[in-house]
């Protein structure tokens, strides 16, 4: 079959069959041609290619290996090359009978298991574990922790049955409260095998737990398998967890198996990697050779000596040493930065340096970081360059475009009483100007208000009202309206995933105008697309059916979850990436970044859940999770300096932005003695001086001017066809700017703009647009906080009136400040009051439908109770005389009207006045913040005017159990005016029309999102 060159170390591991193989294979050292050689090896002494099965982790994997295989032994081999997860797939469904399974079973999704978990939290009986307003992450951390429970072949009667043995034993109250925890861990373990059965689900834990349940109970079918294969090899074999080494056990009787393991490469340990598997093996079979691949092909000797004296502090390594086949190269160079920003542009600017003096490709450049977060800042760098980057890693579905369109129209169709963003979505996309919007939106604000409307009024408006709305584009709104009438009748007789491919398909344009297009990025959205009609598919199936709304609904809960996108693009770009990602990766240049304390090794954090030392199976290291987990992170530090080839960078900063503190070094650098060690050439940058003279003078920011100049000058002179090609150069350097390439700009999709009507053409021209912000509007301290916030949140709020739906915490707030106020009226009409009265009004006012499960409304009912509780201790100690509640007031600010309600006024024995304003949030303002907060200026400015004078004192009373803490400052005349003049700066803002985001707002609790011209182009 032709010779292949290898090593001794490659040769010895090929021909060695006389009993179980470890192969230990270092990084570069031809751990792929060795199995590969391996199989070609076995065939020719005789063994059949049908026998031999290859078991590896990922498809891609798999396919690889399959591939390298085939071209040495021929098409259609035979052999068995599979995932651990497919192959038990398979045999499950040929013994389906055994198991006891139905044929038609289907893999339940990551999604449909979460929606699931918060369909049916009430059932699950928790009785120790807190549930939060939002219970996805809940779900997540209780799905993981089955998981792992699966990866030790635990069951929940297992889990049942050693939680009530530990109970009946003296443990002291915080070894009880972790029991209490994993016995509600057990219930919802429970459930969750129960509801698969039912349904004929399992999921990918399943395949491997009952496979090996299979092969451990029945001898017949064992026997059966072991003597369907010869050979038995596995590939990354570090990275397999305790169920899936077992099962290997099972299959191979330990004369026919090789393993590849490299124990320094072990980095999933957070998704049940098994870290004792090499002496698990030795103890499964006593006679297992180990031979080491010493020879790294990939990096220079520097490289794969430094990497080494890193690796080495980790204990009980397996004994193996490498050597690196190319010989002497470059140095490593650790690089210091006074601070974050100057790290990313130092790294930048030597990116620059080999690109254009050592003509290197970009796609040659890797830079690593421990989060993928930290990647951001270096991909703005070299965008900033106009260096062709990829920033890659997870996205979540909802983050396209594409989705967020699709999104909007179908919950409209799922509930169109209520989706007041998804209809300026729609009539956005569907080139409704903002003004007609913006009527619309105030006649269904002012009829809700007047009127029994249905939900926010919008939709009620378009049925009935349509014809008295003064717009311009009525014909245009009456045929949007039409379409998602037909799609509304449609899903009331059709199944979810048949009405979103009728919507995607044929009311709206969203699958044509992509395949029309037929480029890179449309071929990428009907993928997209694709998948959300998959997902709907999927989750139209959660406990036995739902309707179209409750689709839409699961949806929404599990969009947070990550689509693995991890592979990178064929692109010649840069790529920044995580460690993680760039395993089974290499490139001529490697930055491994931000190799810093609480960076790389990142923080130890316990989990949330975790599996028992006692039920944990297998060979064990008897030592804490905070030294595992340390580590680990030396493991990954290694794995990303071994993706090096020929030159390496370790960089760290002084100094973090927002930190006043000056950070360590990583002590994986430190360990490296890096001041003094000969592999190393130690490197001091200088401080990045002005960012914002940077950005200006930068290549990318040059050109942006320079089109942006000539667009005006194009324009100005009537040149319209220059002027577009001047706007689509803009659009191609702000897509570099953002994305770090030009992979996916839709060329097509830019251009797709709806021409404005003769009406509206006629209203510029005249000037009768009237300003969006009407001059009478009235302000409130919660309106000026939120254009602080984010000023386009204040116009989708506040000015185009676009509705969102309830919160449940604001309700919770809502009652809590109703009980407070009825327990002081009842004070100062001179009644006692006392706990049993609170929970009198408290059980008239609370308002529990807004709950989605009743286990979350007990524990938030019990919460409100220990805020009442914490409240009457305030009032025991209290010596001022409450004199006003929900005082509300109305102000001027140089001819704004300013309203609101003062929750609470004390009079104290002097006579001077204390302003109060109950929080129950659990994130406290700072006293050193309340100075400057608006609402208590406007708050001190009202009582002056109603009472002659400023109060001396003003703060906040935070109620929530974990706070519990009034906080007040000292009222300063000159400080309240300072915000005040603040104020008038914003109104007079606000009236310009001034919504442009100038500081990077928090988005990710914001309703707007969908509709967010500034999120959705960030």
């Amino acid at each position: 079959m032709g010779d292949i060159k290898l090593n001794p170390s490659q040769s010895q591991a090929v021909d060695y069959t006389d009993g179980p193989l470890l192969i230990l294979a270092g990084p570069g050292s031809g751990k792929t041609l060795t199995i590969t050689e391996k199989v070609v090896n076995l065939v020719d002494e005789g063994f059949s290619p049908e026998r031999i099965l290859a078991l590896t982790f990922s498809e891609k994997a798999a396919g690889e290996m399959e591939e390298r295989i085939e071209n040495r032994i021929g098409e259609s081999s035979a052999i068995t090359v599979s995932t651990f997860h497919s192959y038990c797939n398979d045999l499950l469904k040929e013994f389906s009978l055994y198991v006891g399974i139905n044929q038609g079973t289907r893999l339940i999704s990551q999604e449909h298991s979460h929606v699931w978990g918060i369909n049916n939290i009430d059932s699950f009986g928790f009785e120790n574990i807190a549930i939060p307003n939002r219970p996805y992450d809940l779900i997540t951390s209780l799905l993981e922790g089955v998981s792992q429970l699966h990866d030790h072949l635990v069951g929940p009667q297992e889990l049942q049955d050693f939680v009530t043995r530990k109970l009946d034993e003296t443990v002291d109250e915080e070894e009880r409260d972790e029991l209490l925890k994993l016995a509600d861990i057990a219930r919802f373990y429970s459930h969750y095998q129960q509801y698969k059965r039912d349904h004929n689900f399992m999921d990918y834990d399943d395949m491997i737990t009952m496979t090996c349940r299979l092969l451990e109970n029945n001898e017949v079918v064992r026997n059966q398998i072991r003597n369907r294969y010869d050979y038995v090899l596995v590939d990354e074999f570090q990275d397999t967890n305790y169920a899936q080494l077992y099962l290997i056990n099972l299959i191979a009787d330990g004369t026919n198996l090789t393993c590849v393991a490299d124990d320094d490469q072990c980095i999933y340990r957070f998704r049940g990697a098994y870290l004792s598997n090499i002496k698990q093996l030795q103890d499964y079979y006593a006679s297992l050779e180990k031979i080491p691949l010493d020879r790294n092909y990939r990096s220079s000797s520097q490289i794969v000596q430094l990497s080494q004296q890193l690796i080495a502090t980790n204990p009980e390594r397996e004994d193996k040493t490498l050597h690196s086949h190319n010989g002497d190269g470059e140095k490593i160079k650790v690089v210091k930065s006074p601070d974050d920003s100057s790290e990313a542009q130092w790294v930048a600017d030597e990116i620059q340096r080999l690109i254009e003096e050592e003509d290197i490709t970009p796609e040659e450049i890797f830079v690593l970081t421990r989060k993928r977060a930290d990647g951001k800042k270096y991909s703005d760098a070299l965008k900033g360059k106009m260096i062709p980057v990829e920033y890659v890693g997870n996205l979540q579905l909802k983050n396209y475009p594409i989705v967020q369109e699709a999104l909007a129209y179908m919950h409209i169709v799922a509930d169109p009483f209520n989706n007041g963003i998804a209809f300026a979505k729609v009539f956005a996309r569907e080139g409704v100007s903002e003004h007609d919007l913006q009527k619309i939106n105030t006649v269904a604000k002012k009829l809700s208000r007047e009127t029994e409307l249905e939900g926010d009024g919008i939709y009620s408006v378009l049925q009935h009202h349509l014809d008295d709305v003064p717009i311009i584009q009525k014909a245009l709104v009456k045929s949007i309206l039409a379409r998602l009438n037909e799609l509304i009748d449609y899903r009331k007789n059709h199944l979810p995933s048949d009405t979103v491919k009728y919507l995607l398909s044929e009311k709206t344009d969203l699958y044509r105008a992509q395949l029309l297009a037929d480029t890179l990025a449309s071929r990428r959205n009907i993928h997209i697309l694709n998948s959300l009609t998959s997902m709907v598919q999927d989750l139209e199936l959660v406990d036995g059916g739902s309707e179209f709304a409750r689709a839409v609904e699961y949806l929404e809960l599990v969009f947070n979850l990550d689509i693995g996108d991890e592979e990178t693009s064929e692109e010649n770009t840069v790529k920044v990436m995580t460690i993680h990602q760039s395993k089974g990766k290499e490139a001529k240049v490697v930055f491994v970044c931000d190799m810093a304390d609480r960076h790389l090794p990142l923080r130890f954090t316990k989990k949330q859940f975790r599996v028992p030392r006692e039920l944990e199976k297998g060979v064990q290291r008897d030592v804490e999770d905070k030294i595992l987990h340390l580590e680990e992170e030396r493991r990954l530090a290694y794995v990303a300096m071994t993706r090096s080839r020929e030159k390496l960078y370790l960089t760290f900063p002084e100094k973090y932005a927002g930190n006043k503190r000056g950070i360590k070094p990583s002590e994986f650098v430190t360990q490296l003695d890096y001041e003094s060690n000969p592999l190393i050439e130690y490197i001091e940058t200088d401080k990045l001086q002005d960012t914002e003279t940077v950005t200006t003078e930068s290549p990318l920011k040059g050109k942006q001017d320079e089109y942006l100049r000539l667009l005006n000058m194009y324009a100005g002179q009537g040149q319209m066809k220059q002027a577009l090609e001047a706007l689509v150069v803009l659009a191609q350097l702000k897509e570099i700017e953002n994305k770090g390439n030009l992979a996916v700009f839709d060329i097509e999709e830019f251009l797709k703009i709806t021409p404005k009507e003769m009406g509206e053409l006629e209203a510029l021209v005249n000037e009768d647009l009237p300003p969006l912000v009407d001059s009478d509007m009235r302000f409130s301290a919660s309106k000026i906080r939120q254009y602080m916030e984010c000023p386009l949140k204040f116009k989708y709020s506040n000015v185009l009136n676009i509705p969102i739906p309830q919160k449940t915490f604001f309700q919770t707030g809502t009652d809590v400040h109703s009980v407070f106020e009825q327990l002081c009226r009842h004070k100062m009409q001179g009644e006692s009051i006392d706990m049993e009265l609170a929970n009198r009004i408290l059980d008239k006012t609370w308002d529990g439908s807004v709950f989605d499960s009743e286990t979350h409304e007990q524990q938030e009912l019990e919460r409100v109770r220990q805020m009442l509780e914490y409240w009457f201790e305030f009032e025991e100690s209290n010596v001022n005389e409450t004199i006003a509640v929900e005082e509300k007031f109305n102000l001027k600010l140089d001819g704004a009207q300013f309203g609101g309600v003062i929750d609470r006024i004390d009079q104290t024995p002097a006579g001077d006045y204390i302003v109060i304003d109950y929080k129950t949030s659990k994130s406290p303002l700072s006293k050193n913040k309340m100075p400057e907060d608006v609402q208590l200026a406007l708050y001190c400015q009202a009582v002056r005017e109603r009472y002659g004078k400023y109060p001396v004192k003003a703060g906040l009373m935070y109620v929530n159990p974990k706070v519990r803490d009034l906080r007040l400052m000292d009222v300063d005349e000159a400080q309240i005016n300072s915000v005040l003049d603040g104020v008038r700066g914003i109104v007079a803002d606000i009236k310009a029309e001034d919504f442009e985001v100038k500081e990077e707002p928090n988005c990710y609790f914001c309703d707007y999102k969908g509709i967010c011209e500034w999120y959705n182009h960030q």
